[in-house]
Order: structure tokens, then C-alpha cells, then sequence
């Protein structure tokens, strides 16, 4: 008949592995040096991360201007083209918001209003369209580098501004597109601040989801959560540097709205994210009846 000792190493036997079965001294050594290797493993070298910071960065101010790209020439410009007209000069501005871009153009005299107001509201079409395809596809994608998966992310976010920030913005008062295409009948300030208010709730939930993941990979959850909060922050400092630009009359008295997403991140990352992340990783504090 078996003795305790051998039944207890034939249960530790699957369970461990061989390297445990000399004594149970051993077995806890062996666990905890293959702990020390998962955290090793999963834990991030220093330069890694500094690398990262910069590109992050450095992709954020790149995406800014591809972005513009999109709204003049992708946008503005195809539906000029398509409409038989002629671009004159494309400007693309590195200082945006704070200096505008620009795309100059001749049309044809036999442009219609309707065919006018697709050309105005090409590039606020174009942006969203790339914006929310960009989202669903990295929502949906299985597995990407952080460097593709965060030009990727900086692309869908300058793009989603860009035109939420039309509408918003062109809601509020006569601004750019938005107030050509009031100008033409097609579309009201109430309207156009209603629309560009749901459209970035949406794309809000959706880069926040992202951004989270992508921090994920590089930090713990509470550093990422925390790094989505700040990320928001941009909003406001944006809006402070249209604030400083002598192009457009945008007032002060909106700069603290701006502050709304990043309050509203620190809500949903705290109280719903990290909370029900704590509450899977320790279930005994949950409420004993």
C-alpha cells in the first residue's frame, strides 16, 4: 500500500512536473522561479518603453498631417474632379489647427448646389469613412505589431476630429465647410452639432477600447487606463491652440467643454474597466451574503 509521501507526489506528479518530485522544498522553489520567468517575460525593458513613448509621439504628428490629407484631396478634391472641375493648388498645413488647410479649385459654370454641397461635404465624408473603417478593422483585427496597430489608431483618431470637430464646431458658430453648407440650405447648426456629437460618443467608446489594448501590450492595466485618460486630454490643448489662432474666432467660453472626454475616460476607466478587472482578479472580496 502506498505510503502519504507517495500519494502526494503522484498528485503534484501532473500537475508541476519531475523537476518537483525530490521535495516539496524544491517544489515551491520551482514554482516560484517559474513565476519570476511569467513576470520577466511579460514585464517590458525600459528602453522598450522609451521607444515606444517616442513613437507614439512622433506617429501622432505624422498621422495629423495625413489626415489633412485626406480631407482636402480625398475628400474635397475627388468630388471636384468628379464633377468635371479642375484643382488649383492644394495646401496642407503642418500647423493645423492652428493654421487652416486649403484646397483652391475651378468648376465649371454648369455646377449645380446639390453637386456644390458634395464638394464641401467631401472631406467631412472622406474622414469619416477612414475613420470608421480603421476602427473596425482594428477592433476586429486578431493579432498586429503595436507600431502598425498605433499608426493605425493616430490615423482613425486625427480623421474622426477632424470631422466631428466640423460639425461640432460648425454647430456652435460659422465655421468652414459647415457654414458653406448651411449657406447652401442642406444643412441646419442644430443638425450639424447633433450629428457631429453621436458620431464622436461613437468613436469615443471605440478608440478608447483600442488605445486601451494597445497600452495593454506595453504596461499593466492601471498604466493603461491611466494612459487613456491623458490621451484625451489632447482635445482641450487643441482647442486651446485654435483659442491662439488669429483665423478664427473660436471662444473661450467652449474651451472647458472640450475637457468632457477626458472626464468622461476617467469615469468609464476607473469605475467600470479597472473595477471590473479587480473584481475577476480577487473574487473573494466580493459582498458574502
Amino acid at each position: 500500500m502506498a505510503s502519504i509521501h507517495e500519494l502526494s507526489i503522484q498528485r503534484l506528479r501532473p500537475s508541476i512536473g519531475y523537476p518537483c518530485l525530490d521535495t516539496f522544498g524544491n517544489c515551491r522553489n520551482f514554482i516560484f522561479e517559474k513565476e519570476v520567468d511569467a513576470k520577466r517575460r511579460n514585464e517590458k525593458p525600459l528602453q522598450d518603453k522609451k521607444v515606444f513613448l517616442a513613437s507614439f509621439i512622433v506617429l501622432g504628428f505624422v498621422m495629423k498631417i495625413v489626415a489633412e490629407f485626406v480631407h482636402e484631396v480625398c475628400g474635397h478634391g475627388l468630388f471636384v474632379l468628379l464633377f468635371g472641375g479642375e484643382i488649383t493648388r492644394v495646401y496642407i498645413s503642418v500647423l493645423w489647427p492652428y493654421e487652416l488647410s486649403y484646397t483652391r479649385w475651378s468648376l465649371p459654370s454648369s455646377i449645380t448646389s446639390t453637386q456644390m454641397a458634395w464638394i464641401y461635404v467631401g472631406g467631412i465624408l472622406a474622414c469619416l469613412c477612414v475613420s470608421f473603417l480603421i476602427q473596425v478593422f482594428l477592433i476586429l483585427r486578431k493579432k498586429s505589431s503595436w507600431y502598425f496597430a498605433l499608426t493605425l489608431f493616430w490615423l482613425a483618431f486625427w480623421t474622426l476630429i477632424n470631422s466631428t470637430g466640423y460639425l461640432i464646431i460648425g454647430g456652435l458658430t460659422p465655421f468652414g465647410d459647415i457654414h458653406e453648407l448651411i449657406g447652401l440650405g442642406v444643412l441646419w447648426a442644430f443638425l450639424s452639432l447633433a450629428l457631429g456629437i453621436v458620431v464622436f460618443v461613437a468613436g469615443f467608446v471605440a478608440l478608447s477600447w483600442i488605445l486601451r489594448g494597445i497600452f495593454a501590450g506595453e504596461f499593466s492595466l492601471k498604466k493603461a487606463s491611466s494612459g487613456v485618460i491623458l490621451f484625451w486630454l489632447v482635445i482641450p490643448m487643441l482647442g486651446a491652440v485654435m483659442l491662439a489662432s488669429p483665423e478664427r474666432g473660436f471662444q473661450v467660453a467652449y474651451l472647458p467643454l472640450m475637457f468632457i472626454p477626458s472626464l468622461l475616460s476617467f469615469v468609464i476607466e476607473y469605475f467600470l474597466v479597472l473595477s471590473k478587472q479587480e473584481a475577476y482578479a480577487n473574487p473573494d472580496n466580493i459582498a458574502e451574503e
